[in-house]
């Protein structure tokens, strides 16, 4: 946990939660200062190429060309932001003026690996999986929006979807402004005829912590010796390790050491599998880690899996203000709203769409693309402290509602 004000108000989700299915285009908060990056030779290496064959070309006629500073997300924020996908946040770094002039980088948590070319989106926000977009003069009366609508995107290391290595190359990104659906969690845009045109020659990101994992069942870093992945996120996207120095298991009393440089891991006297977490106690416990969306999160006898990818008896996190219905995926649920319907294994959310009183039983996932056709992520939003916030938790919803 970031701190335990944080994990205070997430423990009353009736109070601090909410199901968001419409929203206003947001222009975020500024960046925290970068904090110390690990060397990835091999991603090195892709984005080294890739920048020798950008410097041989030239702006488009008609294009500024503009440059990238810094880019972060998630706990690396000050406050804290976790968006309903993966958002790399920074600023333009050289336009003249005193008005804020922001970046960004959007993926889909199920983003690999890979080239991309940044054409198939269209200009357009709501159908692009991997968008580059930004806001020029913000705040004022020339606020102006600008989306990629050429160029290439090599994703060169993927850690979580938050943690990632990659460049942008011959990123053409023109004047675009708002356009339907305007009332979604992805609203869309559309180039303006005859508007302007920034052009990014090239540019890198680097947004992996020291120690960051991959909380998800079956990820590289979610199960190693000697250490336990610790999500940072409700939905379990993203985490940090901790060396697990103990053997304490599920409702041990445990003690968390901070790293004691930034290059250093923190420790517990928990076994490996199990944080030493705060998410429900004043004092500290160890919590068996887990996915809620696994087919078998794994979870003790008696324990579910919950937000931060922790394990709890049920009972404990009702008393705590997390709402469960009977409701399987699929069905009308008996409450409007509860942050779990379903059953371990194949979890959902209630949500009242048509207002009638009661909710259907949505399907949880974590990414659009892992929703069919005709359906939309949606997520729930949990405030955090100094106006951050977590919107990672999702789910599935018919499209058009």
């Amino acid at each position: 946990m970031a701190s335990r004000s944080i994990a205070q108000g997430l423990l009353r989700p009736s109070r601090w939660a909410w199901a968001l299915l419409s929203v206003a285009v947001g222009c975020g908060q500024e960046p925290a200062a970068p904090a110390p990056q690990p060397e990835h030779p091999a991603a090195e290496q892709s984005v080294q190429d890739i920048q020798q064959k950008a410097s041989q070309l030239q702006a488009p006629a008609g294009c500024t060309e503009v440059t990238l500073g810094a880019l972060h997300t998630g706990v690396d924020l000050t406050p804290t932001q976790y968006s309903a996908q993966p958002t790399y946040r920074g600023n333009f770094a050289n336009f003249a003026g005193t008005a804020d002039d922001l970046a960004r980088i959007r993926l889909d948590v199920n983003t690999m690996p890979g080239l991309y070319d940044l054409s198939t989106g269209g200009t357009n926000l709501f159908t692009c999986e991997q968008c580059v977009y930004g806001y020029k003069d913000v705040g004022t009366a020339d606020q102006t929006l600008f989306v990629a609508e050429s160029g290439s995107m090599l994703l060169a290391l993927k850690v979580s979807p938050d943690q990632t290595v990659g460049a942008l190359a011959n990123v053409t990104l023109r004047q675009s402004e708002d356009a339907a659906p305007f009332y979604a969690p992805y609203t869309g845009s559309a180039p303006v005829p005859g508007g302007q045109c920034l052009w990014i020659r090239f540019a890198t990101w680097n947004t992996v912590r020291n120690g960051g994992c991959d909380p998800r069942q079956g990820a590289l870093t979610s199960n190693m010796p000697g250490l336990t992945c610790a999500a940072t996120d409700a939905a379990g996207n993203d985490g940090t390790l901790e060396k697990s120095l103990g053997t304490k298991t599920q409702g041990a009393a445990c003690t968390l050491t901070p790293a004691a440089s930034s290059h250093e891991l923190a420790t517990t006297d928990c076994a490996t599998g199990y944080a030493c977490s705060d998410t429900y106690t004043a004092d500290r416990q160890c919590l068996a880690t887990c996915d809620f969306l696994a087919a078998n999160p794994g979870c003790p006898t008696g324990t579910v899996c919950g937000v931060y990818g922790l394990c709890m008896q049920q009972s404990v996190m009702e008393s705590q203000g997390f709402d469960f219905d009977p409701a399987l995926i699929g069905q009308t649920c008996t409450k409007s709203w509860a942050e779990y319907c379903g059953a371990e294994g194949a979890r959902g959310v209630c949500v009242d769409l048509d207002g009638d009183g009661h909710g259907t039983c949505f399907r949880a996932a974590r990414a659009r693309s892992a929703c069919g056709a005709g359906e939309e992520l949606g997520y729930i939003g949990y405030p955090l402290a100094n106006s951050g916030y977590d919107r990672s938790y999702g789910f599935c919803y018919p499209d058009g509602n």
